[in-house]
């Protein structure tokens, strides 16, 4: 399978696997240099170091005047701001986690070194195999483990259903699009993340496993979010 082929490339072999990010790595233990683009970049953290908080996560050389939120789930609006100080680090020392996004504001593009273990549910030689995400409404949201590309499946753990909708932000030229999933096709493309790379994904409610239940796009929910998020 094409998962078990290309994470042996990433994980053992130590290969570049992308045009915006480079991976090295030996086991399950290695390191991401992840460009990070002068304005707002939807990222994801995917190799766990020590608590995983912004001090942690980020080197030296995370510019003066940064900025990092998150996004609420419940309320649907984003977190308060977190800003970078080079003397004292975050103001508001955020948690970024596996399958969790964040919205990160550079005044220049720079370049930060994310080290650290390989989420503990992936499994080497066997194929990918992402946790369901059961939320429902407008989530930020990141692949678990550093693929490319990485799915909707790979992301939120099974299929897409008619009116869920992904929002992706392009940082090198700060386009956002989204797009549309109706009667098995994206009506602005398929949906794909890089390596370092969350999105908003507009999810319906799914009751059970095997009982997906169609409720409707819920677009202005996204928007809202844009709102907040982008500006």
């Amino acid at each position: 399978m094409k998962f078990v082929k290309y994470l042996s490339l990433v994980f053992f072999v130590g290969v570049a696997v992308s045009a915006h990010s480079q991976v090295f790595s030996s086991n399950i233990v290695g390191y991401i240099n992840q460009p990070l683009y002068a304005g707002d970049n939807l990222i994801a953290n995917q190799l766990s170091f020590s608590n995983n908080t912004l001090n942690a996560i980020f080197q030296p050389g995370v510019p003066e005047g940064a900025t990092f939120t998150e996004w609420d789930p419940s309320s649907q609006q984003s977190l308060p701001t977190s800003v970078y100080d080079i003397n004292t680090g975050w103001s508001i020392n955020y948690e970024l986690d596996f399958g969790q996004g964040g919205l990160l504001y550079s005044p220049v593009t720079f370049t930060n070194l994310f080290v650290g273990s390989v989420w503990p549910g992936f499994v080497p030689n066997g194929p990918f195999v992402p946790p369901l995400v059961t939320d429902s409404g407008t989530l930020l949201l990141s692949c678990y483990i550093p693929i490319a590309p990485a799915t909707f499946y790979d992301v939120v753990g099974r299929d897409p259903l008619n009116g869920e909708s992904v929002t992706l932000l392009d940082a090198v030229s700060q386009i956002s699009t989204t797009t549309v999933f109706e009667n098995g096709v994206w009506d602005n493309g398929t949906p794909i993340l890089n390596i370092g790379q969350s999105a908003f994904f507009n999810l319906e409610s799914v009751p059970e496993p095997a009982g997906y239940s169609l409720v409707g796009a819920g677009l202005l929910l996204l928007a809202t979010a844009r709102k907040h998020i982008f500006k």
